[in-house]
C-alpha cells in the first residue's frame, strides 16, 4: 500500500470510543477495513499476486465468526485467508475481537496488562490475553523505522530486578521528538556502535555523558559532544535531561502497569512498546494511534506460539539473524 492510502486510512479512523463502535460494530466492516490495510481495498493471491479471486464458500456448520475468511485464486487455484502470511495467521477468534483488543491498548494512555486485557475481553485464561498482547507489540515496531535525526541524547539505564539482576537499556532520544530503546548485555564498544548504526542518522549530532564507549569508533563521524556532570550539575542543568526523562518514565511504566513481572527475554517488546507510546504522545485523537497498530500489524509476519516462547531470546536485538525471530 502506498504511503498517501495509509494516510487516507490512518486519517479516517475512528477518533473515540463511540466513533469506533459505529464504524466497526459488525464483523463485516472489520473484513472490509482489514482488506483495505493489507491489500487496498482488492484481495490478492498470496502465491503469485493475482487479484482474481471469489470468496470460498464455508463448510455448513462453520462459524461465520472466524475472521479466515478463504478466497481461491482464478490463476493458480491458491487459497488465501484474510489473515495468512501476517501476524493472525491462524487465529480462531474473529476480527472484531481483536479490533477491539487493539482499540483497548491504543486508547490507554499508559497501556494494559495482560490480567486487563483478559479481564476486558472475557478470554477464558491468563495465557491467551499475554500472547495477544505480545503479538501486537510486534505490530508496533515498523519492519525499517527511521533513524533518530537532528540533534539527540544517548545514555543507558539499568531497570527490573534487584542488584545485578537488573537489565541494561540503551536509549537515544532526539531532542522533543522520538525515542529508540535496545535490551544490551553491556555498554561496550561493540554494543554502542551496532545500537548507533542502526537507531542514529549518520549525520546526527550527539550528546552523551563521560563514558568511555562513545568515541568516533562507536560515533563515527557524527558530531558528538561528551559532558561529565557531578550530581549538583545534573539537578541545575541536566545535559541529558530529555533522555534521563525517557529512563524514568520507563521504570515508572514498568512498574505502574505491568508490576516489574517482565523476564528479560521479553523486556525488547515492552521497550518497543514504550517507545512506541512515547513516539506518539502528542498525536490528537486516541482512534489514530489503533490505525497505526493495524497498518503495522497486516505487514508483520506469523508468529507462533512456540517462537514466542521457545525463539525469544534476551538482548534479541543484538543476536545474529540466525537466532532472531522472523
Amino acid at each position: 500500500m502506498s504511503t498517501l492510502q495509509q494516510d487516507d486510512l490512518w486519517r479516517c479512523f475512528p477518533r473515540t470510543a463511540l466513533e469506533f463502535e459505529e464504524r466497526f460494530a459488525s464483523e463485516e466492516a472489520c473484513r472490509k477495513y482489514w482488506i483495505e490495510a493489507r491489500w487496498s481495498g482488492t484481495v490478492a493471491c498470496n502465491r503469485c499476486g493475482c487479484t482474481k479471486v471469489w470468496p470460498v464458500r464455508r463448510a455448513e456448520g462453520a462459524s461465520s465468526r472466524r475472521c479466515g475468511a478463504l478466497y481461491e485464486c482464478a490463476d493458480c487455484g491458491h487459497q488465501t485467508s484474510l489473515t495468512s502470511g501476517t501476524l493472525l495467521a491462524g487465529t480462531r477468534k474473529p476480527l472484531k475481537a481483536w479490533f477491539r483488543a487493539i482499540f483497548e491498548i491504543s486508547v490507554h494512555r499508559h497501556g494494559i496488562s495482560a490480567k486487563d486485557l483478559q479481564r476486558i475481553m472475557g478470554f477464558g485464561s491468563y495465557k491467551t490475553a499475554w500472547t495477544w498482547l505480545h503479538k501486537l507489540r510486534r505490530a508496533l515496531v515498523r519492519p525499517a523505522p527511521e533513524p533518530l535525526s537532528a540533534m539527540i541524547q544517548l545514555d543507558e539505564g539499568l531497570v527490573g530486578g534487584k542488584g545485578s539482576e537488573k537489565s541494561m537499556v540503551l536509549v537515544g532520544v532526539e531532542q522533543a521528538g522520538r525515542v529508540r530503546l535496545a535490551h544490551a548485555e553491556n555498554n561496550d564498544e561493540g554494543t554502542i556502535k551496532s545500537f548507533v548504526d542502526c537507531a542514529v542518522a549518520a549525520d546526527t549530532s550527539v550528546v552523551t555523558d563521560g563514558l568511555a564507549s562513545y568515541n568516533t569508533r562507536t560515533l563515527g563521524k557524527r558530531p558528538h559532544e561528551m559532558t561529565v556532570q557531578t550530581r549538583r550539575q545534573k539537578q541545575e542543568n541536566d545535559a541529558l535531561q530529555i533522555c534521563h526523562w525517557a529512563i524514568s518514565n520507563l521504570k515508572r511504566w514498568l512498574l505502574g502497569t505491568h508490576h516489574g513481572a517482565v523476564a528479560p527475554k521479553h523486556l525488547q517488546s515492552y521497550l518497543d512498546e514504550f517507545a512506541f507510546r512515547y513516539n506518539r504522545r502528542k498525536t490528537k485523537g486516541v482512534g489514530r494511534i489503533a490505525a497505526r497498530v493495524l497498518q503495522n500489524l497486516v505487514a508483520r509476519p506469523p508468529m507462533t506460539m512456540r517462537q514466542l516462547i521457545g525463539e525469544t531470546k534476551p538482548c534479541r536485538l543484538f543476536q545474529p539473524a540466525s537466532a532472531m525471530l522472523t
